[in-house]
């Protein structure tokens, strides 16, 4: 929510999915962790709603970095999202060279990476719009793909 960036950002959608599927990368820090960074809401023509949370460390996490987990004293409670290089196009594996970020991580990701969230949404009603809405501070969230499954 930095005043050169919007806070939230809504896109028409038709139609029904079971599924949406997001590509998206930004930013988020230590002092966003363990709470929602931004939301992604998925509302229907009957006035209803999904609504999933973009959480540090669970599904969000920042474009320059992976986590360090060792699942005892770090750990994410949550599946490790799938991560695209933003460099090479490519998913990052688990077992991935890493590139030091200087005095703060040994996890860089050399050019950056993104994030590939999976929603389920309800099939049966028709599709109104999406909102990407940032609700902590100092994070930039950034969509770069929506696929949605018909």
């Amino acid at each position: 929510m930095w005043d050169n960036y919007p806070d939230s950002v809504i896109i028409t959608l038709k139609g029904n999915s079971s599924h949406a599927y997001f590509l998206m990368a930004g930013t988020t820090n230590p002092m966003q962790s363990r709470l929602v960074n931004g939301e992604i809401i998925i509302n229907y023509t009957d006035g209803s709603s999904d609504k999933m949370g973009l959480k540090n460390p669970e599904n969000w996490w920042p474009i320059e970095q992976d986590y360090y987990v060792d699942g005892f004293a770090f750990t994410t409670d949550a599946p490790r999202p799938i991560r695209i290089s933003l460099k090479t196009g490519k998913e990052i594996p688990k077992e991935h060279e890493y590139t030091a970020i200087r005095g703060f991580s040994n996890f860089g990701i050399d050019g950056g990476a993104a994030a590939v969230l999976d929603m389920p949404l309800n099939n049966k009603k028709q599709l109104k719009s999406l909102v990407l809405k940032a609700v902590a501070n100092d994070v930039v969230i950034g969509l770069m793909a929506l696929t949605l499954i018909r």
